[in-house]
C-alpha cells in the first residue's frame, strides 16, 4: 500500500511540476495585469490566492530539497535562484492584490490607501530581493551546489 501511495504521489508530482514552473515564471506578470485591472475597472478580481501560492511554494520546496527531484537543478543550477525570485515576486503581488481587493470588494480601506499599500508591498519585496542577492549573490549559490 505504501508503494502505491508513493507511485501515485510521484505521478501527481511529475504531472503538476511543469504546470507549477509555468505558473511561477509567468505568474507575477499575469497577477500584475490583474492588479492593474482592479484599479482601472474599480471592481474586485480573483487571483491565485494564498492557498494556491502556498501549494506552489510547497511543491518548489520539495523540488529544491529532495535528491530524486533535483535532476533539473543539478543540470541547470541557476534555476534555483531564478525560481526563488519569481516565487517571491508572486507572493508580493498576491499581497498587493489582497490590499486592492480590500478596497474594491469590501470598501474597508480607501482607494488611495489601497494603491499605497500595494506599491509598498511590491517595493518591499523588491528591496528584500535586492538585499538578499546582494548579500548572497547567485554565483555564490550556484557554486555551493
Amino acid at each position: 500500500m505504501k508503494q502505491l501511495f508513493t507511485l501515485l504521489g510521484a505521478i501527481l508530482y511529475y504531472f503538476l511540476y511543469p504546470c507549477i514552473l509555468i505558473v511561477v515564471i509567468f505568474g507575477p506578470l499575469m497577477e500584475f495585469e490583474v492588479l492593474m485591472e482592479i484599479y482601472k475597472l474599480n471592481a474586485p478580481r480573483t487571483a491565485f490566492g494564498i492557498g494556491v501560492t502556498c501549494f506552489i511554494g510547497f511543491i518548489l520546496f520539495l523540488s529544491f530539497n529532495y535528491s530524486r527531484l533535483r535532476w533539473l537543478y543539478n543540470k541547470f543550477p541557476v534555476l534555483i535562484p531564478f525560481f526563488q525570485m519569481c516565487f517571491i515576486m508572486l507572493v508580493g503581488i498576491e499581497i498587493a492584490l489582497f490590499f486592492a481587493n480590500l478596497w474594491a470588494d469590501s470598501q474597508l480601506i480607501g482607494k488611495g490607501l489601497a494603491i499605497t499599500l500595494s506599491v509598498i508591498s511590491i517595493l518591499l519585496v523588491r528591496l528584500y530581493l535586492s538585499y538578499w542577492y546582494y548579500k548572497y549573490p547567485i554565483s555564490y549559490k550556484v557554486h555551493k551546489l
